[in-house]
């Protein structure tokens, strides 16, 4: 008797718990949505209440037409894909590389490649302005390109590699006794094989050079070329914040993250399923 309560009320507390959780991480994100649909004057209310008293679609009006959030929204697009398109590219066949192949100094390569991960981007961003501005590559796309580059590229080839790993190197022995050569062993063997790992390495990708900052306020001043994250600064003024406007620019800019992870969620799960299957 005493054991079937004492079971009971761990599940009772398991389950508290899982929801205290749940709620403390849905939360901010409820806080977000209402407060883009309210009105300023609700907003600005010390005591606003935790359901939405007001309804307006103002916010969202003034981060279309007043900051232009569209115009950024395809800025952040066309770095995005180009810097995703070149390091997974170059990090699977690095990863490849790694995995496969043998030569000389490749322990020391891979330590050296890790260990710039180490590094925070406070510590070179510096250095890359000077060098950004000797090259007269400020204001321009190449100069967040080449710096997404250098830290997207060794998180793939690092998440990469695990995947590659796990490809039993007997299909490609096989392949190569059918006359396959190198590069179509990978294509129609090691790559539809690593596709869950493709998936998931470029929406890490995505998303950290989707929020990042520093390094684009850094070298872009022309607000034409100004990223997603960029654009949220411009509901600050002088005379105080726009809350509303930076939660409805929020929820406009996380619009793109959020159709990606949905729509790879389930690529990434029927193929996870199909390897195991097979």
């Amino acid at each position: 008797m005493y054991r079937r309560y004492e079971k009971k009320s761990y599940t009772i507390f398991k389950y508290v718990l899982y929801i205290g959780l749940l709620a403390f991480l849905i939360f901010p994100l409820y806080w977000i949505v209402t407060t883009a649909f309210r009105t300023d004057q609700e907003i600005v209310k010390s005591t606003m209440s935790i359901i939405p008293k007001t309804f307006t679609l103002e916010h969202f009006r003034d981060a279309i037409e007043d900051v232009d959030i569209l115009k950024c929204l395809k800025n952040s697009l066309v770095i995005t894909f180009i810097t995703e398109l070149i390091s997974l590219s170059t990090g699977f066949l690095m990863a490849y590389a790694f995995s496969r192949i043998r030569f000389r100094g490749k322990k020391l390569l891979n330590t050296m490649i890790l260990f710039t991960q180490f590094i925070p981007t406070v510590a070179y961003i510096i250095p890359l302005y000077l060098i950004m501005s000797k090259m007269r590559l400020l204001n321009t796309y190449p100069s967040l390109w080449i710096t997404y580059l250098g830290g997207a590229f060794p998180v793939a080839m690092v998440l990469l590699r695990n995947y590659v790993s796990d490809v039993p190197e007997s299909l490609e022995d096989a392949a190569r006794i059918d006359g396959c050569s190198q590069l179509k062993v990978m294509t129609y063997i090691t790559i539809p094989l690593t596709i869950p790992g493709i998936v998931s390495t470029a929406i890490y990708v995505f998303i950290s050079i989707w929020q990042e900052y520093l390094i684009a306020v850094s070298f872009i001043s022309n607000a034409k070329m100004y990223t997603v994250s960029m654009a949220l600064t411009r509901f600050q003024g002088p005379y105080g914040t726009d809350w509303g406007g930076i939660m409805a620019g929020a929820i406009i800019i996380s619009v793109p993250a959020i159709a990606l992870f949905l729509s790879c969620r389930k690529m990434f799960t029927n193929n996870l399923v199909g390897g195991v299957k097979g």
